[in-house]
C-alpha cells in the first residue's frame, strides 16, 4: 500500500514540474509588450501589476506600430493611478526614462506625454506618500528641462498644485517651496512674482520652523529672477522678520542668503534694513549663526562698492565744478584788488571804535565767495569718511575677524573666507581708508594656515591695483618679500601674477626684484614641474617691464635655463619667453644683447648633442618667426642657416619638426618672396632632401605621399635598416 502512495506522489510531483516548465516556457516566449498587457490587467494579484512595470521600457523600445504604443502608454497610465502604493511608486519612478525616450525617439512624443503622463504627474505632486511625491517632482523637473511645458499649463495646472499649501502637510510644504525655487529658472519672472513670492512670504510665518527655514533659504534664489523693486517690497521685509526668528536654524539660513539679497536690493534697503540685520546676526547667541554671519561678512561689505563708486563719481564731478567756481571767484577778487579805486586808495586811519565783528566782516568782504567755496569743498571731502561708505559697525567686525573666529569655538574657514574677500573690501573702502584694514591684512599674511597665506598671495596683485604706488611699496612689498621665503603652495600664488604686481611698482623699485627672480623660480620639490611652467610663463610678461639690458642680464638666462627642462610643457613656455626677449632686443635695437642671444641659441640648442634641444631650436625659430620682428633676409641670416643644417639630423623627430616648420611657414608666402635667391635655393634643396627622406612621416610633413607601413616588419627592416623606430631609441610620430 505504501508503494502505491509513493508512486502517486511521484506522479503528482512530476506533473507539477511539467506544468511549471510549460508555464516558464510560455513566459519566455512572450514579448515585453505581451507581458505588460497580460500582467497589468490582473486585478486580484498586485504583485503581477508590480511586475508589469518592469516591462514598460523594454516594450517601448521594441514597439513597431502606433496602436501598440498607445496600448503601452495606456497601461502605464493605469499603473501610475493604481490603488496600491508600491505599484504607483515603481511606475512613477520610470516616468523620467519614459519621457526621455518619447521625446528623443517618438514623433509627437510631447503630445503623448500630455495625454497619458502629464495628469498623473500633476495629481501626485501633493501625494501623502513621500516617494510618490519625489518621483512625480523629478518627472516634472525633467519636463521643464526638456522645454515641454507651456506657459498656459504652468499657470493653469502646475502653480495651483504647488501654491495651495494651506491644508498640506509640513513635508509637502517644504518640498513645494524647494520645487518653486528650482522652477524659477524655467518660469517667467512675472509668474514668479505673481504666485511664488506671495506664497513663500506667507509661509515664512508658518508655525513649523522647518518651513520658515526653507523659506529663508529660497529667498536667495528668488532675488535673482524678480525685479529689484519687488525685492525691496517683499523679500527684504520678509528676510528682516526671519532674522529675528526664535529658532537658530532659521537665523543661520538668513545669514547665508543676506549677501545675494544685498547684491540686488536698493542702497537704502541695504543700509537701513540688511546692515542692522547682519550686525544683529554677528552678535547672535548661537555660535552657528554667528559663524555663518562671519563667513558672509566680507561678501556683504563688497555690495557697498558700486554705490561707493557712483558716489565718488558724483563727488569728483562736484569738485570739478567747484574748482571752476573758485578759479573764477579768485580772478574776480584779484581784479578788484587792482582796480583804480582800491589800488590807489590809501588806508584811512581812524580812532573810531568799530565793533570787532563788523571790522572782521568788512576786512574779509572781498573773499567771502572764496571761503564759501572752501567750506563746500570741505563738506564734500568729509563724505569720504567711512560712515558714508558703509556702517562702521560692519567694518569693526571685519577688522576683528580673526579674534571673532577664535572666540566662535567652531572650526571653520572664517579666516580663509576673510582673506578671500579682502580685495573686494579694499575696493569698497578705497585707498583713502587703507589704514583701517592694513593691520588686518598683515595678520592674514602671518596666519599659521598656509591656505590663508596662499589666498592672499593669489590676490596681492589685485590689491596692488587698488592702492596707490606709495601704499604698495610701503605695505605690500614687505609681505610680497615674505612670501618669497614661504612654502611652494604660497609662492606659486605670487608667481602666477608676478608681472601684474611688478607693473604697479616704480621702475627703481621694480628693478630690485631682478636679483630675486632666480630665487623665486626655485622650488623645494623639483618634481613640481608646474611651478617651473608658471615661472616660464611669467618671464614672457616680464620682458615688457624692463629694459633690454635688464632682460639680457636677468630674464634671458632664466629662459635658457628653463628651455633645457626635462618637461616638454616647460620647454615650450620657455621658448615663448625667449622669443619675447628677442623681440625686446630687436625693438630697442640692442645690438650687444642680440648677438649674445643668437650665440647662445646656436651654442645651446642648434649644436647640442641632445636631440630635444635641437628640436627646441626649431620651435624657437618658429616662435620668433610668428612675431614678425625681422625682415626676411635678416631672419634668414640669423636663423635659417643653422636651421637648414638640421635637414640630415639622425633623429626623425628633429627632421619632422623641421619639415613641418619650413613647409607651413617659410615657403609659398610673402616671406619666401622677400628672400634672396640664394636663401630660396637653399630652402628648396632642403625640401627636396626631406621629400626623399627615409622616414614616411618626414616625407608627409613636406607634402610627400604618405605610404602605409608594410605588414612584413622583417622585409621593411632589411630595406630600411635605419628607420626611426630603431635608431637612437626614438619613436616616430604615427609609427608607434
Amino acid at each position: 500500500m505504501s508503494d502505491i502512495v509513493d508512486i502517486l506522489d511521484s506522479t503528482i510531483n512530476n506533473d507539477s514540474i511539467n506544468v511549471n516548465v510549460d508555464e516558464d516556457s510560455d513566459e519566455i516566449s512572450e514579448t515585453p509588450f505581451q507581458s505588460l498587457v497580460r500582467l497589468h490587467a490582473s486585478n486580484s494579484n498586485y504583485n503581477e501589476r508590480k511586475n508589469a512595470v518592469k516591462y514598460i521600457l523594454d516594450a517601448l523600445r521594441l514597439v513597431n506600430d502606433i496602436e501598440s504604443l498607445y496600448e503601452i502608454l495606456s497601461c502605464t497610465k493605469k499603473l501610475a493611478d493604481d490603488i496600491v502604493t508600491q505599484v504607483q511608486i515603481d511606475t512613477l519612478e520610470k516616468f523620467v526614462s519614459i519621457i526621455e525616450y518619447l521625446i528623443g525617439n517618438v514623433e509627437n512624443g510631447d503630445l503623448l506625454i500630455k495625454e497619458y503622463l502629464f495628469q498623473s504627474i500633476i495629481q501626485t505632486i501633493g501625494h501623502s506618500n513621500n516617494r510618490i511625491r519625489k518621483a512625480s517632482q523629478s518627472a516634472l523637473i525633467r519636463l521643464f528641462e526638456m522645454e515641454q511645458i507651456k506657459n498656459d499649463e504652468i499657470e493653469s495646472d502646475i502653480i495651483p498644485s504647488l501654491c495651495q499649501l494651506d491644508r498640506s502637510c509640513d513635508d509637502f510644504k517644504n518640498e513645494s517651496i524647494i520645487l518653486m525655487t528650482r522652477l524659477t529658472q524655467y518660469i517667467s519672472s512675472d509668474l514668479v512674482l505673481k504666485y511664488f513670492v506671495p506664497t513663500i512670504v506667507q509661509q515664512s510665518s508658518s508655525i513649523a520652523f522647518q518651513t520658515r527655514k526653507t523659506c529663508a533659504t529660497s529667498i536667495g534664489d528668488l532675488v535673482t529672477v524678480i525685479p529689484p523693486s519687488a525685492v525691496d517690497q517683499y523679500l527684504v521685509p520678509c528676510l528682516s522678520n526671519l532674522c529675528s526668528d526664535p529658532f537658530w536654524g532659521v537665523r543661520k539660513s538668513c545669514a547665508e542668503v543676506i549677501h545675494p539679497v544685498g547684491q540686488v536690493c536698493s542702497k537704502e534697503s541695504r543700509w537701513n534694513i540688511l546692515s542692522p540685520c547682519l550686525i544683529q546676526l554677528l552678535q547672535d547667541q548661537s555660535r552657528w549663526v554667528k559663524t555663518a554671519a562671519l563667513r558672509v561678512l566680507g561678501y556683504f561689505i563688497s555690495t557697498f562698492a558700486q554705490s561707493n563708486i557712483d558716489k565718488q563719481t558724483d563727488i569728483n564731478n562736484n569738485k570739478n565744478d567747484l574748482s571752476i567756481k573758485i578759479e573764477e571767484s579768485t580772478k574776480i577778487n584779484e581784479n578788484d584788488q587792482f582796480n583804480d579805486f582800491n589800488y590807489w586808495r590809501e588806508p584811512v586811519i581812524t580812532n573810531i571804535d568799530f565793533d570787532k565783528d563788523f571790522i572782521l566782516n568788512s576786512n574779509q568782504s572781498s573773499t567771502t565767495t572764496c571761503k564759501e567755496s572752501i567750506v563746500e569743498i570741505s563738506k564734500i571731502s568729509n563724505e569720504d569718511d567711512i560712515n558714508n561708505i558703509l556702517p562702521i559697525e560692519l567694518l569693526d567686525f571685519y577688522t576683528s575677524l580673526i579674534e571673532q573666529s577664535h572666540s566662535s569655538g567652531v572650526e571653520t574657514d572664517i579666516v580663509h573666507q576673510g582673506a578671500h574677500t579682502f580685495p573686494a573690501v579694499a575696493l569698497t573702502l578705497t585707498n583713502k581708508n587703507w589704514h583701517r584694514i592694513r593691520d588686518l591684512h598683515k595678520k592674514f599674511s602671518e596666519d599659521l594656515q598656509w591656505k590663508v597665506r596662499r589666498t592672499l598671495a593669489y590676490s596681492l596683485h589685485a590689491l596692488a591695483e587698488i592702492l596707490t604706488v606709495e601704499q604698495v611699496e610701503e605695505d605690500l612689498c614687505p609681505i610680497f618679500d615674505s612670501f618669497f621665503r614661504d612654502v611652494d603652495e604660497v609662492k606659486i600664488g605670487i608667481l602666477s601674477n608676478l608681472a601684474k604686481f611688478l607693473k604697479v611698482l616704480r621702475l627703481s623699485t621694480r628693478r630690485t626684484y631682478l636679483d630675486k627672480l632666480n630665487y623665486l623660480t626655485s622650488v623645494d620639490n623639483q618634481r613640481n614641474w608646474r611651478f617651473r611652467f608658471e615661472s616660464a610663463n611669467q618671464l614672457y610678461e616680464l620682458t615688457e617691464l624692463f629694459s633690454s639690458v635688464d632682460v639680457g642680464d636677468y630674464i634671458s638666462p632664466l629662459g635658457f635655463g628653463m628651455a633645457v627642462d626635462k618637461v616638454a610643457d616647460v620647454r615650450h613656455a620657455a621658448i615663448k619667453a625667449l622669443s619675447g626677449c628677442y623681440s625686446k632686443f630687436n625693438c630697442e635695437k640692442a645690438q650687444v644683447q642680440t648677438e649674445v642671444f643668437l650665440d647662445d641659441c646656436h651654442r645651446v640648442f642648434a649644436s647640442s648633442q641632445d636631440w630635444k634641444l635641437r628640436q627646441v631650436y626649431i620651435y624657437l625659430c618658429k616662435s620668433i618667426y610668428k612675431l614678425n620682428v625681422d625682415r626676411p633676409d635678416q631672419y634668414a641670416l640669423r636663423f635659417i642657416g643653422k636651421l637648414l643644417s638640421l635637414k640630415e639630423d639622425p633623429v626623425v623627430n628633429v627632421r619632422l619638426s623641421l619639415g613641418t616648420f619650413i613647409y607651413q611657414y617659410l615657403v609659398n608666402n610673402e616671406f619666401y618672396i622677400g628672400l634672396s635667391d640664394d636663401w630660396r635655393t637653399q630652402i628648396d634643396e632642403c625640401l627636396q632632401i626631406l621629400l626623399v627622406d627615409r622616414d614616411r612621416d618626414v616625407r608627409a610633413s613636406v607634402g610627400g605621399i604618405y605610404q602605409p607601413r608594410q605588414t612584413d616588419l622583417s622585409s621593411e627592416y632589411s630595406n630600411d635598416h635605419s628607420d626611426s623606430s630603431i635608431q637612437n631609441n626614438t619613436i616616430t610620430l604615427g609609427d608607434q
